[in-house]
């Protein structure tokens, strides 16, 4: 509303003022030598062309930069394919779930049903997934001292059960990953990412080594940690995240987890499936309701959004800002043209072609 005004002000009184302070003799003047406008009438309008071109190209840059870091964006690796994977979230009440044992056996009943449904390939539960949020922890290797809370390591934690590399598409780049024999009761593993990999293990071989981790399990506090795998890296947070931490993964039967989310890759369309989805889950337990039940791909555009939109805004106003120009300068050449008729007309009249 500022710039308008100041705009509506500027031009409008600024021509009134030229007007008022019109100079008699080189208007008795005008038609014998061409234009009648003074110099600095010329130069103002010589700048002002100079000016809406210069910032028209510089819009137009803008923008062309804008939509390309976009298009590099949506062509960046996730680490994980989003196409065919149908997400669904659950809580788990406290009151009825309130150990390792209740919640696995859960989660393995819910798979089980999942898993036979017609047209799903595979299925997986986590604590969180990419970009829903997420849960740190600090962590040091075995060789070393235990380091004071301020100087630990932080990494990502993620807490799954299921195929969840599988449904996810996410690679296994060494060792194995969660089974049936990784159980409360069974020494503690972990898988780690590349990034984990190739920031702390540099030139090493990480499986079999052992780290301190606490991954939330009440009253347990650090435990030492054998790492059986190393999978792809993921991107968790954000598409366009610089500098991701890196990501440990636990068993769902080793951790304690009752906000869980569930992936299914599969064959059937959106609706289809979270019915299906929702048909498993109350025969398990009526009272669970599912929420925020919508493909990957939904929240992977979601995350897009705020780019989108820029580079939305700035075709559009590049755009406006290329048509003004076009008319500005059209309506210039014409002005100019239209004064030099008189000039045009003698020229023409004594032989000119």
């Amino acid at each position: 509303f500022l710039i308008a005004s100041i705009t509506t002000v500027l031009f409008g009184l600024w021509p009134a003022w030229q007007a008022s302070h019109a100079d008699v003799q080189l208007a008795l003047k005008t038609g014998s030598a061409g234009s009648g406008d003074p110099p600095s009438a010329k130069r103002a309008r010589d700048w002002l062309v100079i000016s809406e071109i210069a910032l028209t190209l510089t819009l137009l840059v803008a923008a062309g930069l804008v939509l390309k870091s976009f298009s590099r964006l949506q062509s960046l690796s996730l680490g994980y394919e989003p196409r065919a994977l149908f997400t669904a979230r659950f809580e788990l009440p406290w009151r009825k779930y309130n150990d390792r044992d209740k919640i696995d056996t859960f989660a393995r009943a819910l798979l089980d049903k999942v898993g036979t449904t017609p047209g799903v390939q595979s299925a997986a539960v986590s604590s969180n997934g990419p970009l829903m949020g997420g849960w740190q922890t600090g962590f040091w290797r075995e060789e070393n001292p235990r380091p004071q809370p301020s100087d630990m390591l932080n990494s990502d934690l993620e807490v799954v059960g299921g195929d969840y590399f599988s449904t996810l598409k996410v690679p296994l780049l060494r060792g194995r990953t969660f089974n049936q024999r990784d159980t409360k009761d069974s020494p503690r593993v972990i898988i780690i990412d590349q990034a984990m990999a190739e920031q702390y293990f540099p030139g090493e071989n990480p499986i079999g080594k052992r780290l301190g981790v606490d991954v939330g399990n009440d009253g347990e506090g650090y435990v030492m940690s054998e790492i059986i795998g190393v999978v792809g890296r993921m991107r968790f947070h954000a598409v366009d995240e610089m500098a991701p931490l890196p990501v440990i993964y636990c068993s769902l039967a080793q951790a304690q987890r009752t906000s869980l989310t569930l992936f299914v890759r599969s064959t059937m369309g959106s609706a289809v499936l979270e019915r299906s989805i929702r048909d498993a889950l109350i025969s398990i337990d009526s009272s669970l309701p599912t929420f925020d039940a919508r493909p990957m791909n939904d929240r992977v555009r979601e995350s897009w959004g705020a780019q989108r939109l820029l580079s939305f805004l700035f075709s559009v106003f590049a755009g406006l800002a290329l048509v003004l120009a076009t008319i500005g300068l059209y309506g210039l050449l014409a002005y100019t043209t239209l004064k030099r008729v008189p000039e045009i007309g003698i020229r023409l009249a004594l032989g000119a072609r």
